[in-house]
């Protein structure tokens, strides 16, 4: 496997180099840490986004090694993510900007209209705790009041996991639904989205389009959640990642439609206040100027007299 990362690297970073003596840049962005080493050594500015934890020592070695030998400039998408890399560059040298998302639509609920519904909607990967919701689930087993699904598939994760989740799933009479394009029309349906996430869960979109939609959160305290959701006003957050808790907050929005109303509404001013697409856009660009010339770091950076940007992906952007 490493000799395949370094092959690719190589390949990687001889491909950049001819694109940027094709067409000189005033910037390199990279969008994720796999791409990263290629840009090593490479005398224009960059600025690193990193939509993820660096949570392997090799990966923070690594990235480390590189943003500093670049005087990088460095994205990150939440305080959380934030504080390895403060240590490896600097404070002075990351900026935090939250993720934004389109408008899902704002839809109060009918409380009065059937079962309440409950689900998770995303990858089914053991980091996304759907056995945990399952578990929770089976401690609410009056379906005719509280009716819990799973959306999505395990695309590129564990395939086995999967499965595990889908006969624990099919015993605890949860519906499932596959992968859907349609994250609006799946939220709209529910009254109740959890989100029991791992420890190194950064900044879940799903809870920023749910703000959007008018759908209730439940989350562990995991990673970057906290920074998202305000427990008490924009959603619920566990005291702990426990099946437990996560059921006896499920129980208590069941029962309580003015609860869940005011925490939808308020949730929908969150995303008005601080997850708009358009915000994340504005300050995006305006630390892509900054990043232009950050110090200065080479004397020979700048190449050309127009602004140009050279851009490295490795992951899907934040937003669109």
């Amino acid at each position: 496997m490493f000799l395949r990362f370094g092959v690719d690297m190589a390949r990687s970073a001889t491909i950049l180099r001819r694109v940027l003596r094709e067409r000189p840049a005033d910037l390199i962005y990279v969008n994720g840490p796999r791409i990263l080493p290629a840009v090593s050594g490479i005398r224009v500015p960059v600025l690193f986004h990193s939509h993820s934890l660096l949570d392997k020592r090799y990966a923070r070695t690594i990235a480390g090694w590189v943003l500093r030998g670049l005087n990088a400039r460095v994205l990150t998408c939440s305080k959380f993510t934030a504080q390895p890399l403060k240590r490896l560059v600097g404070a002075e040298a990351v900026r935090v900007v939250y993720n934004g998302v389109s408008d899902h639509g704002f839809r109060p609920r009918n409380p009065g209209a059937g079962p309440v519904r409950v689900g998770i909607l995303g990858r089914i990967a053991a980091e996304k705790g759907h056995l945990d919701f399952l578990r929770a689930a089976v401690a609410i087993p009056d379906r005719k009041k509280v009716q819990f699904s799973i959306t999505g598939a395990a695309l590129f994760s564990d395939a086995a996991y999967e499965q595990s989740v889908r006969t624990e799933g099919a015993a605890a009479g949860v519906e499932f639904h596959g992968w859907t394009g349609d994250v609006s029309q799946v939220l709209h349906n529910l009254d109740i989205l959890v989100v029991p996430s791992a420890g190194h869960d950064a900044s879940p979109r799903v809870i920023l389009e749910a703000l959007s939609a008018g759908t209730c959160v439940v989350a562990y305290p995991s990673g970057g959640i906290p920074e998202l959701i305000r427990d008490g006003y924009s959603g619920l957050l566990t005291r702990s990642p426990s099946a437990g808790e996560l059921a006896d907050l499920i129980r208590e929005l069941a029962a309580n439609p003015e609860l869940r109303s005011r925490l939808a509404s308020n949730g929908r001013r969150e995303w008005a206040a601080r997850f708009r697409v358009k915000r994340f856009r504005s300050e995006v660009c305006a630390e892509i100027s900054k990043a232009a010339t950050w110090r200065e770091p080479f004397s020979s950076g700048r190449h050309s007299t127009s602004p140009a940007r050279a851009s490295a992906h490795d992951e899907r952007p934040a937003a669109p």
